[in-house]
């Protein structure tokens, strides 16, 4: 039987730094591995890999994503998103894993993580950030705003959708995105990839079909004392 453990405040402010923030970053589920393009004022496209790119409202479609703290070296992310008004969400997938962990490396200025990262830039119309050409699934947004979180001093970037560009095989009839057919790349902790497999599509139920979901808990419920008891 599977041994349950509890951490306290205490306990957690005594942990290790590293192992901390891979502990509570983990805990928080795998979250979409993501690499940001930008290009600065020096015309110099940038790649940095995120995982914290949230969805805010589809109408007007808003996704937000969070840059740490500034310290003394620059955010290039934050600086050319507002410079430049532009960037560019691409989803990791498995043929571009190694790629897009090593833009993680901190690059000079001057140094494209497109080039030193062997990946392809792209462009659309309406865009002037970099799109990642190997990437199945991207978006290209324009900058809303930016603010920090009072708390812990994190940047929440906020940008709209202005354009989708993604393979039509992978989108499925009621409109999502099929994750195990792009091949898309989840992250937990800071540096552990895991590949994402559809289980099912549930259908929504709403206030007239509630038989149907208490059929439905409770036959899970059952199910899983079963498989509890048999662990036993």
């Amino acid at each position: 039987m599977s041994e349950i453990a509890i951490k306290t405040v205490d306990d957690l402010k005594n942990l290790d730094r590293f192992y901390r923030a891979n502990f509570i970053n983990s805990m928080v589920g795998s979250k979409q591995a993501s690499l940001i393009g930008t290009v600065g004022k020096n015309s110099c496209t940038n790649l940095s890999l995120f995982s914290s790119t949230t969805h805010l409202g589809s109408n007007p479609p808003l996704i937000a994503l969070f840059s740490r703290p500034a310290t003394k070296e620059p955010k290039q992310t934050l600086n050319n998103i507002i410079s430049t008004g532009f960037f560019t969400i691409n989803h990791v997938n498995e043929g571009i894993l190694v790629r897009s962990h090593s833009c993680s490396f901190k690059f000079l200025d001057h140094e494209s993580e497109f080039d030193s990262c062997a990946l392809t830039e792209e462009y659309h119309d309406g865009i002037t950030a970099p799109f990642v050409k190997e990437s199945f699934v991207s978006m290209g947004l324009e900058y809303r705003r930016h603010f920090p979180i009072e708390e812990n001093g994190v940047i929440m970037i906020i940008g709209e959708v202005k354009l989708v560009r993604y393979n039509k095989q992978y989108i499925q009839s009621n409109g999502e995105l099929n994750f195990e057919r792009s091949k898309s790349i989840a992250v937990a902790g800071n540096n552990t990839y895991y590949g994402l497999n559809k289980i099912k599509t549930l259908d929504y139920i709403d206030r007239s079909q509630k038989k149907i979901l208490t059929k439905s808990v409770q036959d899970e419920s059952n199910k899983t004392s079963k498989e509890i008891s048999k662990e036993v």
